[in-house]
């Protein structure tokens, strides 16, 4: 006989007794190909970004307060020839039912979706994956030279996931506060920055480079960073430390990144 199992079998004819006689019964029978595969799910996108933004705020105390925000992807998986009930897996911790459900993940990486769909005569699973990638924003409060009184450290956490990862970005300062204009200063007085990029390991600095150190003659200026195929163990992150050795100067600093989970 063929492996194929054949879905409807009619007309079974059986024997019946010993020599007594010849019953003929019909039955009609649905029996499940092993390898049919009816149930299946699907995504609208099956890549989106979370945003991030983190804002310093300065009550004129020099304690600045951080206010974070975060707007997160909404995906829309739905199901396909589905039984009585659908149980969803997220592949975060997270679990939900019914033929078509949305979910947002709060963090950033790559995720295997599964759903179960439970009949009276059949379970069957399918499994979808998605990625999840981050655009980050951020504004520091007011940067000085640690040489002023009132000078203090400027840090923009990258805010690193654990895993492989690509971050790509910029970091802007730009004049701001009452003393003169970075493009009227004499070659002596020039407003300057200094960008380190620093990796950490339990909040302490394990390695750095300086991205740029120079004076400017703006009122602004843009450094770019561009951070391929990075990988992080749990503890580890990725922050940029801004500094300037003008007791003069006076900046705002602000950065954008994205954080993107390869393929």
């Amino acid at each position: 006989m063929s492996n194929r199992v054949i879905a409807i079998i009619g007309a079974v004819i059986f024997v019946s007794g010993m020599f007594g006689g010849v019953v003929l019964e019909r039955i009609d029978a649905s029996l499940s190909n092993e390898n049919e595969q009816n149930f299946s799910i699907e995504v609208d996108d099956s890549e989106g970004t979370n945003l991030y933004s983190l804002i310093e705020v300065d009550d004129g105390d020099n304690d600045e307060e951080e206010q974070i925000t975060w707007v997160l992807h909404e995906f829309k998986f739905s199901s396909n020839g589905a039984g009585d009930a659908i149980t969803w897996d997220f592949g975060d911790g997270t679990t939900a039912s019914g033929s078509s459900i949305s979910h947002q993940f709060t963090s950033s990486g790559t995720f295997l979706i599964t759903a179960t769909s439970i009949s009276s005569d059949k379970v069957e699973t399918a499994s979808i994956e998605v990625i999840v990638n981050r655009d980050s924003f951020a504004e520091a409060d007011n940067m000085e030279c640690s040489c002023a009184p009132t000078g203090k450290d400027t840090v923009i956490d990258l805010v690193a996931l654990t895993g492989k990862q690509s971050i790509q970005g910029f970091v802007q300062v730009e004049h701001d506060g009452s003393s003169e204009s970075c493009t009227l200063r004499n070659p002596l007085q020039e407003c300057h920055i200094r960008v380190i990029l620093q990796r950490t390991e339990q909040g302490e600095i394990v390695s750095e480079e300086v991205l740029f150190d120079d004076t400017f003659r703006s009122n602004e200026k843009v450094v770019d960073f561009e951070l391929p195929e990075l990988e992080f163990s749990q503890g580890e992150s990725i922050q940029l430390r801004l500094e300037t050795d003008q007791l003069r100067d006076w900046h705002k600093p602000t950065a954008e990144w994205s954080v993107i989970i390869p393929n």
